[in-house]
């Protein structure tokens, strides 16, 4: 390649060349860093529930000093932290506001008979409806997050102040974004178990069809795919700066999550047991890539034909299905309405068995065969690591949401909270409009990438654009939630 152009910022040559072989950072530094997110989430909850017990009557959790709060709590962390800056300054300030709004939550009521029914528990049960699904807020909020991060990331990256280490690595490795692209596959497993649970119809519980859902994961796929071939065109069409080895030549990331829906309700036609269907692609897919040439292949081959030239993006896919299948194996646990308080309670420590088995898998395959992980090809070890990892975030969020919730009034368990309680505007916003809000990020990074030159802008500069960049890809989203519109 010419010396000339690599020595150009401005070039799409050097673009490239800037992303490419590139070794990530340590799981460690990953987790860390992504452990505010969990601290922005107990900060809020405990803020919130603290406000709500000071004045039950007169709480109000939709103003614009909830809001901006929502702002400093969930955005500015992220900004910071992403950007590696203030990073353990960032995690202390939001360790230190949680134990102290936790500290202002009045505990709850004192049972004299212990051995007394638990009202709690017993208003729970009476509201059970079987079949029923209603939201989960430490899911939404975990899902709107992770969506929030990935948004972030994809413009940022092209900006000087973003650590290349928090990049995509070339082959192995590990590093923000590869756990993000996973982690946006396996939360989409875990709400998109939802079509595929026994309803409450005419008072019997009834499964759909599988042409049912066939027609339903046509339906949810086609948009998906027809945003990978508008975004094949455009970038073409422009020449647009692309990184060949992630998904291939013409594959991209929204084909990979176009054909899931298709190929879901085709393997559990097969055999219905989630675990042992993605277990199983995902020894078999590192089987082959481990003791046959395959992955020489995918590693080291010429791009001549459609088939070697979107390599990465064809075989990787079946290590994003099993990701996707391994979230839907967790959200047909989790998902459905708990009936009483043991079940809910239980689910911990189902969550629990996810991470545990994921983690086992993980180290046999790392430390005893000598398998590093790897999202160019989605083998096993890094499916196991996005399952493990966001397994514990889950847990994390139903820990914190168990705990501030158990000193609600008893009828209040399930149900009755008042608005903003559970869920604040900016994450059920995005969350509601998550694919909608994945669109305009991606619209928008690109426009960006197109009328300035992100790698000549200062750091105050960047940091300014970044920061219009990340309420301009919400406002869609929240635009549409204040005019109670659903898309996607």
């Amino acid at each position: 390649m010419d010396s000339a152009l690599l020595s150009d910022p401005t070039s799409k040559e050097f673009k490239e060349w800037r992303v490419s072989n590139l070794e990530g950072s340590s799981m460690t530094e990953i987790h860390i860093v992504i452990s505010t997110m969990v601290l922005s989430y107990w900060c809020w909850k405990c803020k919130t529930a603290a406000e709500f017990h000071r004045s039950p009557a007169e709480f109000a959790g939709r103003g614009w000093s909830h809001f901006l709060f929502e702002c400093v709590v969930f955005l500015a962390p992220m900004f910071l932290v992403l950007t590696d800056i203030y990073v353990y300054q960032t995690i202390a300030a939001l360790a230190a506001a949680s134990i102290y709004f936790r500290w202002q939550i009045p505990d709850a009521p004192y049972r004299h008979d212990k051995w007394a029914p638990d009202p709690r528990a017993e208003e729970f049960s009476k509201s059970y409806i079987p079949g029923r699904v209603t939201a989960k807020p430490y899911l939404s909020i975990y899902r709107a997050e992770m969506m929030l991060l990935t948004c972030f990331c994809i413009l940022a990256v092209d900006f000087n102040v973003f650590p290349l280490k928090f990049a995509k690595v070339e082959t192995f490795g590990t590093s923000i974004m590869d756990l993000g692209v996973g982690s946006f596959v396996f939360s989409a497993g875990v709400v998109g178990v939802k079509a595929f649970l026994p309803r409450c119809a005419d008072g019997k519980l009834k499964v759909t069809s599988l042409g049912h859902q066939l027609k339903a994961g046509l339906w949810t796929a086609f948009p998906l795919l027809a945003l990978g071939v508008a975004r094949l065109v455009l970038t073409e069409s422009v020449d647009y700066q692309k990184h060949v080895s992630e998904y291939g030549t013409h594959w991209n990331f929204f084909i990979t999550l176009g054909f899931l829906p298709i190929f879901v309700p085709l393997g559990l036609c097969v055999y219905s047991d989630l675990r042992v269907t993605s277990m199983a692609l995902l020894v078999v897919y590192q089987a082959m890539l481990s003791l046959t040439p395959l992955g020489d292949w995918l590693e080291n081959a010429e791009r001549t034909g459609l088939v070697s030239a979107n390599r990465e993006g064809i075989l990787s896919f079946v290590g994003y299905l099993a990701i996707f299948l391994m979230g839907m194996s967790l959200g047909r646990e989790i998902l459905p309405d708990a009936q009483t308080f043991k079940e809910r309670r239980m689910r911990l420590v189902s969550v629990l068995g996810v991470w545990a088995t994921a983690c086992i898998s993980y180290l046999l395959l790392g430390f005893v065969l000598g398998v590093q992980p790897s999202r160019r090809f989605a083998n096993a070890p890094y499916c196991f690591w996005v399952a493990g990892f966001n397994s514990a975030m889950i847990w994390l969020y139903m820990l914190i949401e168990e705990d501030v919730d158990s000193k609600l009034p008893p009828k209040m368990a399930r149900a009755g909270r008042p608005s903003g309680y559970d869920m604040p505007v900016i994450v059920e916003a995005v969350n509601i409009n998550s694919l909608t809000t994945f669109l305009v990020a991606n619209l928008l990074t690109g426009s960006v990438n197109m009328l300035v030159e992100t790698l000549l802008c200062e750091s105050a500069v960047a940091y300014s654009i970044l920061a219009g960049y990340t309420l301009l890809f919400m406002l869609p989203a929240l635009l549409l939630y204040r005019s109670g519109i659903r898309l996607r």
